[in-house]
């Protein structure tokens, strides 16, 4: 059994269905879709990326931890605080251990339960309520703490479950704004789209192509040559040919593979063509660089 760093090496997490085979996470109670885990980290866990199935409420026992969104919006979460996410979300979670280690709730709601909830909320869902795919819950009076200290996981019955999610749905609804988190529950998330940032960090970009990188993103080809072009400033082409580029340069100064190797290790196949581009961008070919080293 993995735990959640050592699966997420190869792997997004998606929520809940990845959850229940690791063991720095318990199942605390399960029926179907509708579940509680309680996920226990004592140790730093960075750039977790992981996809929401369905809506989940995490909800911070002790210690904090960070999220990131597909914009690169920050979220910080720390002991008692508490988000909705909508079902279709991509984010990244963060966590850097400082003196508590982070001890958190996520509970996960099934379509049957959030349609009768909702059928007896009555609700009125505004339209743009529910944009940014999350609503973050600001629990003052400790309601949704004082939830979690009465939940008997020692009682099997699925009607018992039943009954506390329902319970929770409706805690929500009094600590968060209802609209969006009525909005958040009976639709999927605005967007589906992965965060750039964190996507283009890695090396294994410069071997893909500007489509690879969309689809990989989640975006179709206009949309991230438009979110691209808004982080970055420049076209996405630009962009990966300067990173294939860099990377050779700093690959030539060491002086320890050939030219063609290092085209081939940029991703560039013709090795004259990368030695034209290469030239264009130093003023100097790929040897002249190597030999100077």
């Amino acid at each position: 059994m993995n735990t959640i760093y050592e699966y997420t090496q190869s792997n997004i997490l998606v929520l809940p269905q990845a959850l229940f085979a690791l063991k720095d996470v318990s199942v605390l109670m399960h029926r179907g879709d509708a579940v509680i885990f309680r996920k226990h980290l004592e140790q730093d866990l960075m750039d977790i990326e992981f996809y929401t199935n369905q809506p989940c409420l995490i909800f911070i026992e002790s210690g904090r931890e960070t999220l990131t969104n597909s914009d690169n919006d920050t979220i910080e979460l720390h002991a008692g605080s508490a988000i909705l996410l909508g079902q279709g979300l991509n984010l990244h979670s963060d966590f850097v251990k400082s003196t508590e280690t982070l001890k958190a709730y996520l509970v996960f709601f099934d379509e049957l339960m959030v349609v009768e909830y909702l059928k007896k909320a009555k609700r009125d869902v505004r339209v743009s309520s529910a944009e940014q795919g999350f609503c973050v819950l600001a629990d003052k009076d400790n309601c949704l703490a004082n939830f979690f200290t009465t939940i008997q996981s020692d009682i099997t019955s699925s009607s018992y479950l039943d009954v506390k999610l329902q319970e929770l749905l409706h805690l929500l609804a009094f600590v968060g704004d209802k609209d969006t988190i009525h909005a958040l529950l009976s639709k999927k998330a605005i967007s589906t789209k992965r965060n750039l940032h964190r996507l283009l960090e890695s090396d294994e970009v410069l071997f893909l192509t500007i489509r690879d990188l969309a689809q990989l993103s989640g975006r179709s080809i206009s949309s991230f040559n438009r979110d691209f072009k808004r982080i970055y400033r420049i076209t996405p082409q630009k962009w990966l040919r300067d990173k294939r580029l860099t990377h050779a340069n700093t690959l030539l100064e060491r002086g320890t593979i050939s030219v063609t190797d290092v085209a081939l290790e940029v991703g560039y196949d013709n090795v004259s063509n990368f030695i034209r581009v290469f030239k264009l961008k130093y003023g100097k070919t790929p040897n002249q660089i190597k030999r100077a080293n």
